[in-house]
């Protein structure tokens, strides 16, 4: 009986304390936005906000958190630290999505790269199951799925079979 006054005393007592720590606010520009940017072309140069070339670069395949997108003299930029940029011209930006797909459609389907260019040799056979980590959208919000290393279908093509949350 003693043992759990003391653990009920203690509880009251943190509950207590934790009311009076102090409340952290935190600013929007500090979350990241769900969405990561990958360095397409061989080597990306970085700029500042300004667009200016900071005489640094990215090496091809590296990914990174999104933290805004701006829109310099017509072009956009991700902000891929605190004022450095990657141009949209040598980087692309997605979003996580793991999941199984399979294809629908009774004919073949075409891949694109992330660029959205049909690529004329491959396509996806009717009735096929493929992994898929990433979606990215078109600048009129259609959806394509990953399938492979810089080969996506578009979503309208495929079912969802499974999904994992990461």
């Amino acid at each position: 009986m003693k043992r759990k006054v003391i653990v009920v005393f203690f509880t009251i007592l943190l509950g207590i304390g934790f009311s009076f720590l102090p409340i952290q606010s935190v600013k929007a520009e500090s979350v990241t936005s769900g969405y990561y940017v990958d360095v397409s072309a061989h080597s990306a140069e970085m700029y500042n906000s300004a667009g200016v070339a900071l005489g640094k670069s990215e090496p091809e395949n590296s990914c990174w958190y999104l933290g805004r997108t701006a829109t310099i003299d017509g072009k956009d930029y991700y902000q891929i630290g605190t004022d450095e940029y990657l141009s949209s011209s040598d980087s692309y930006m997605y979003r996580d999505r793991p999941e199984v797909i399979r294809v629908e459609t009774d004919e073949d389907v075409p891949v694109y790269n992330h660029s959205f260019v049909e690529s004329s040799n491959v396509a996806l056979a009717p009735g096929t199951y493929w992994y898929s980590d990433r979606v990215i959208t078109t600048q009129d919000g259609m959806p394509f799925v990953r399938v492979s290393t810089d080969e996506y279908v578009g979503m309208w093509n495929v079912i969802q079979q499974s999904f994992t949350e990461r």
